[in-house]
């Protein structure tokens, strides 16, 4: 997981509000997740989670527009995608993630929860 390279890709899609942002930022999130020598599902759901609200925020639905970027993953990213997206309980702040305005915008913040 690196909240850093989630946020920065999110945050800067969110600001755009741009299908090909968000897209190219979660293909580059991705290469970067299906290239780690192990795969932690629960970790790569924390990472999904601000695309995937991105996506809604912008009035896209999130599998079709990101679905097809995982789509040839390694099998616990493709599940960790779809568990993200398919569970109401499973929420950006329930992952750990907030979006909070800065003088640049709206922004990705990412904190354990407590």
């Amino acid at each position: 997981m690196n909240p850093g390279l989630d946020a920065r890709e999110s945050t800067a899609a969110l600001r755009s509000g741009s299908a090909d942002v968000l897209r190219a930022g979660f293909d580059r999130w991705v290469s970067v997740e299906a290239a780690a020598p192990y795969g932690d599902q629960r970790d790569a759901m924390i990472g999904i989670a601000p695309f995937v609200d991105c996506a809604r925020r912008i009035g896209l639905e999130p599998d079709d527009l990101l679905g097809p970027v995982v789509a040839n993953c390694p099998a616990w990213l493709r599940q960790a995608f779809a568990a993200t997206i398919g569970h109401p309980d499973v929420t950006l702040e329930a992952l750990g993630w907030s979006v909070v305005e800065t003088p640049d915008g709206p922004s990705y913040r990412f904190a354990w929860p407590s």
